[in-house]
């Protein structure tokens, strides 16, 4: 036999809510998997409940981690950002800077597009038009397969690749494709670029469950004595000493 149902608090439908929401919301759409604890992470503070840790990636780890050389232009940091319990965190790149031990002031994450613009193409040697010799050539591309997973629903994939090729051979009366000007690359490997630091930048969501990614910080090159990661809420903000 079948009772009438009872009269649910206000404080239950929350509870309700929050159940059908949290699932929709755990998955984001890009970045890298969270450590299972804060701790995981070389620098690691709370605020308000909120937990965030940070480590500095070095130019080895970068190399494993993305096909893009982002070692030229910029130094990247691996965020996670750990909500409270039962509620969520709202993350924004405008939340963190950058900045040296002691300073004020600091730089912000520069964007995926920003970034693939600035990265710079190897220049051709003028003098190259009647010299025998070996040339090289690499490509950064970004691939999508789809297929059927085992309950036959639709399924895709992406992922970046790298392709290099070597040719010998004698140009004649100049080169056969235009070299491309200092500061630019093919807009095929600027789109694959920007497709790659997207796909793996921290993201820019309303999450209830852990979130972690990367920034990318456009500085020169790494201090000695290291960086201070801010991460600013509201009128708080929480510093993390990065070496």
């Amino acid at each position: 036999m079948l009772l009438p149902p009872k009269r649910i608090s206000l404080k239950h439908w929350f509870a309700v809510i929050l159940i059908c929401v949290a699932p929709l919301t755990a998955e984001s759409p890009h970045g890298t998997a969270p450590h299972t604890a804060v701790t995981d992470y070389a620098a690691h503070a709370a605020q308000d409940n909120i937990q965030i840790g940070a480590s500095l990636l070095t130019h080895k780890e970068l190399k494993k981690v993305l096909a893009t050389d982002v070692n030229q232009c910029c130094i990247v940091v691996e965020v996670a950002i750990y909500p409270p319990k039962e509620n969520f965190v709202k993350i924004s790149l405008d939340n963190f800077m950058l900045r040296e031990p002691g300073m004020d002031t600091g730089t912000r994450p520069s964007t995926a597009d920003v970034l693939a613009a600035r990265l710079e193409a190897t220049p051709t040697k003028p003098d190259r038009e009647h010299t025998p010799g070996v040339t090289r050539s690499s490509e950064i591309g970004y691939g999508r397969t789809t297929g059927r997973d085992s309950c036959g629903d639709r399924t895709s994939s992406g992922g970046i690749y790298t392709r290099e090729s070597v040719g010998v051979g004698v140009p004649v009366g100049g080169s056969s494709q235009p070299s491309l000007p200092e500061g630019s690359v093919p807009q095929s490997n600027r789109r694959a670029i920007e497709a790659e630091l997207t796909e793996k930048g921290l993201p820019q969501v309303e999450s209830w469950a852990p979130v972690a990614g990367y920034l990318y910080f456009s500085v020169p090159k790494k201090k000695k004595d290291g960086y201070e990661l801010v991460y600013t809420m509201g009128d708080k903000k929480v510093v993390l000493a990065l070496k």
